[in-house]
């Protein structure tokens, strides 16, 4: 399982080590799961059919060809949200509702990409409220794809600026909102592990509810990015023994 990998045109080292995790996920998983932002932006499933630019057409290959071996599965992220049903099923991908339960060997495992769980965030909320209605999108797919691109740069733009306005402390702390963690387990007690991404804070959190005494594992996963440093690239592996991260970065020699 990963998230994050923000594939985009300018980051050649990124998208080569994804396409290349892609073959050894076909080789040697059973299945595996994207979880959100597997694309640094997206327009409109028309930007993939008609003319996709050669990093873009070199990914639909790759996972189209990893789809061919192994159960490819994806959850819409934050910006990646639009890729449609019609561009999954052509590619072979299922895709998968904003939140999953999924029942494994290893227990229960309550997974999403993350940015729904972060409901502190106020003016978030709100936008993401509007472009996940039906109705709006409607109107910005069918918009030239010109004008999406300009769109789509001018709020990315703008939630950059807003953050930067954030103070540190903000930054510190930013993660899913522990109200909203709660209300999940005391919807779904069976949970042993709670699994996303979306925050770029990779770790493994021992959550604390006072609902019951059972024992809980909140992994959170990487963003990738191999072009900037740190590097980094992680991924989840899911056995019958457990949950466990990996990276691909190699250690310093």
């Amino acid at each position: 399982m990963a998230s994050d990998i923000h594939l985009g045109p300018h980051i050649s080292h990124t998208n080569q080590t994804f396409f290349q995790f892609l073959q050894q996920a076909s080789q040697k998983a059973k299945a595996l799961i994207l979880a959100g932002d597997i694309f640094n932006v997206w327009f409109g499933d028309d930007l993939a059919v008609t003319h996709p630019e050669p990093w873009l057409q070199q990914a639909l290959v790759a996972l189209a060809d990893c789809a061919q071996k192994i159960p490819v599965y994806f959850i819409h992220g934050n910006r990646d949200f639009l890729v449609g049903a019609d561009l999954c099923q052509r590619l072979g991908i299922h895709l998968l509702p904003e939140q999953v339960l999924l029942k494994t060997d290893a227990g229960v495992i309550f997974m999403s990409h993350g940015d729904e769980l972060c409901t502190h965030d106020k003016g978030y909320m709100r936008l993401r409220k509007i472009l996940r209605c039906p109705a709006i999108q409607g109107v910005f797919l069918n918009l030239p794809l010109t004008w999406r691109q300009g769109i789509a740069n001018f709020l990315r733009q703008r939630s950059k600026t807003a953050q930067r306005q954030q103070n540190a402390s903000y930054h510190r702390d930013y993660d899913i909102d522990s109200k909203t963690l709660d209300k999940i387990i005391q919807q779904y007690p069976e949970i042993d592990y709670v699994v996303h991404g979306h925050t770029h804070k990779e770790a493994i959190h021992h959550l604390i509810n006072t609902i019951d005494n059972k024992k809980r594992l909140r992994y959170v996963l990487s963003d990738w990015d191999m072009d900037n440093a740190p590097p980094r690239a992680a991924y989840l592996n899911i056995h019958p023994s457990g949950l466990t991260l990996h990276s691909l970065v190699k250690p310093p020699q």
